[in-house]
């Protein structure tokens, strides 16, 4: 059984050096940000419906006709904020960058797994003492006394007191 014992211990002991270095866990990744594309530059387009609208409102007399060239300006800056509005609408959506993942330390529940297979091989493997078992004398013996021998006089009330 001692040879069962160390054979066991020694593979334990290989088993959790090997869970500790084999099951490291990985570094945590990074995960990697994507970058949402931008809105295109209309400051060109904002530009001439500006230069447009100082074009026009040269020509312009009165009031009516200074309200058709406001309305046409109004017009195509409407159009373009409306076309920068669509092209932010409909740009692929990009999820919010997250934490790094950390994986699982695994080792420490199997080094505990491994705690208890070397309690249970100790269990297994201990060696077992010398079973005694009592022995009742041997009433013919010399000096031995019997239920026979034991005086009748004895009254309960005195086996009271002596309880």
């Amino acid at each position: 059984m001692v040879v069962v014992r160390r054979v066991g211990a020694a593979i334990l002991a290989v088993a959790a050096v090997a869970v500790w270095f084999l099951m490291e866990p990985a570094e945590p990744k990074q995960p990697v940000a994507q970058v949402q594309e931008q809105v295109s530059d209309r400051s060109r387009e904002i530009s001439g419906a500006l230069a447009d609208y100082e074009a026009n409102e040269r020509f312009t007399q009165g009031a009516p006709q200074q309200a058709v060239v406001n309305g046409w300006v109004a017009k195509d800056l409407l159009t373009i904020i409306a076309e920068q509005q669509n092209e932010a609408l409909t740009r692929p959506e990009v999820a919010p960058p997250v934490a790094p993942v950390v994986p699982n330390d695994e080792r420490v529940p199997a080094l505990v797994g491994l705690l208890v297979l070397g309690l249970a091989l100790a269990v297994a493997t201990s060696p077992r003492g010398a079973m005694t078992t009592a022995v009742a004398p041997d009433p013919r013996e010399e000096g031995s006394t019997t239920i026979e021998d034991v005086d009748a006089t004895v009254d309960a009330a005195s086996l009271a007191r002596a309880l």
